[in-house]
């Protein structure tokens, strides 16, 4: 497990780079905010696609790590691009190389510790619960911000120092992937929730000749999210995520224009909502035991709207602050829940390819609808990013008031953190 830790930071580490210092990188290189809003929608676009891909060719048992290799090659090379573009027709590609490379990162992760797990299980091993090792993506984005503020504050290097960092992770990304475990034949195995009647082969072993003929696992995990009640978890999800969405592209911009913080400050800003969210994931399984996935995932939500409504109806240091202390609950309602919520749900078979369509048809579309409309409405304001919030806060209020009044999960089991 050591090795699958690893990754969770170094993949997380990666996007504690970019993420917050990206929407003002991006203005630096003299990106209006419609254009900023395209430019951070590709990552949505590219969530169509790459995700359910990867998780297509991981379901139909090529290695997770092999796949994992690739696209951290492929984001330090998008990284490199981004750094030696200037204007927005030259770094809208770069970007979306970007966007491509890094999209299935965390979901080919998570289905990667899914599989070992159940492994694990099959064994007679211990078997760490999934949050326990999530944390570590926790920490590892944390890393970033402590290294950039030092070299921003104290050497005054650039805005683009950020990407520089994060080719460099992702380069020590790539060399964790050959110490990754073999995923080979292990793919199929129950991991989480209830066994399955009548699942053909055993790890390693070829399905009986019965089995073959069976849908893609692309189609078979479409018909699990059909289901009504993990429909409404989608449809809640993608609301969710036009309001975070919007939250990641502009809070950064609202801070340097609205408050006047700054560059230096980003990611340590940032790092003060990831740091509360280590207690958070570490008392996830108690909170999901009390409160189950109803209410977990609606006080989730309500964290979303809380922090995007403040920011639109208070726009001070203190509340742009503040609203840091509840990332730790939008985290586990975006986050951490819908992975396990989805393979609780799911049967072996299409195990990756859930995780990645639900990446494509709600975490996708959501980032770009957040993205473009949010870009376009502050752009329309003369960059007044907080109007962007008061968009995101209707969003975010819709999603929780259905997910909460409407949710029932009628699965037989309880998920298994």
């Amino acid at each position: 497990m050591r090795s699958i830790k690893t990754q969770y930071f170094l993949g997380y580490a990666v996007i504690g780079s970019i993420a917050p210092y990206a929407p003002v990188y991006l203005e630096g290189r003299g990106l209006d905010d419609a254009q900023i809003g395209w430019v951070m929608s590709l990552g949505g676009l590219s969530v169509l696609l790459m995700p359910v891909m990867m998780g297509l060719l991981a379901d139909l048992k090529l290695e997770n790590r092999v796949l994992l290799r690739g696209i951290f090659t492929g984001v330090a090379v998008a990284l490199g691009l981004l750094l030696a573009s200037q204007g927005f027709w030259w770094l809208l590609p770069a970007f979306l190389l970007y966007a491509l490379s890094s999209s299935p990162m965390m979901s080919l992760t998570d289905g990667l510790l899914f599989s070992v797990r159940g492994l694990r299980e099959a064994e007679g091993k211990p078997t760490p619960p999934y949050h326990r090792i999530r944390v570590y993506g926790t920490l590892g984005f944390i890393a970033p911000s402590i290294v950039l503020y030092v070299l921003m504050a104290y050497y005054k290097a650039p805005v683009s120092v950020s990407l520089a960092c994060g080719i460099v992770v992702a380069l020590m990304a790539v060399g964790n992937t050959l110490l990754l475990p073999r995923t080979r034949g292990v793919v199929g195995v129950v991991t989480a929730g209830p066994e399955i009647p009548g699942t053909p082969g055993e790890p390693g072993e070829p399905d009986p000749p019965e089995a073959r003929g069976k849908p893609l696992p692309t189609m078979q995990a479409l018909r699990c999210l059909m289901q009504p009640d993990v429909a409404l978890f989608c449809v809640a999800m993608w609301l969710a995520w036009i309001a975070t969405s919007t939250y990641y592209t502009f809070y950064p911009l609202y801070l340097t224009r609205e408050i006047g913080v700054g560059d230096e400050w980003l990611g340590l800003i940032s790092s003060l909502g990831v740091v509360p969210e280590i207690g958070y994931i570490l008392a996830f399984g108690w909170l999901l035991k009390w409160l189950g996935v109803r209410w977990l995932v609606t006080l989730g939500l309500a964290a979303v709207f809380a922090r995007v409504s403040l920011l639109y109806a208070v726009p001070t240091l203190w509340v742009a602050l503040g609203t840091q202390l509840i990332h730790g609950m939008t985290v586990l309602a975006l986050f951490v829940v819908p992975p396990l919520y989805l393979n609780h749900r799911a049967e072996p078979a299409f195990r990756n390819s859930i995780q990645g369509l639900f990446a494509m048809l709600v975490f996708g579309t959501g980032r770009i609808m957040g993205n473009v409309v949010s870009g376009q409405i502050a752009n329309y304001y003369e960059g007044d990013t907080i109007t962007a919030f008061g968009f995101a806060a209707g969003s975010a209020g819709l999603s929780m008031l259905m997910f909460g009044l409407l949710f029932r999960d009628r699965s037989t089991t309880q998920i298994k953190p």
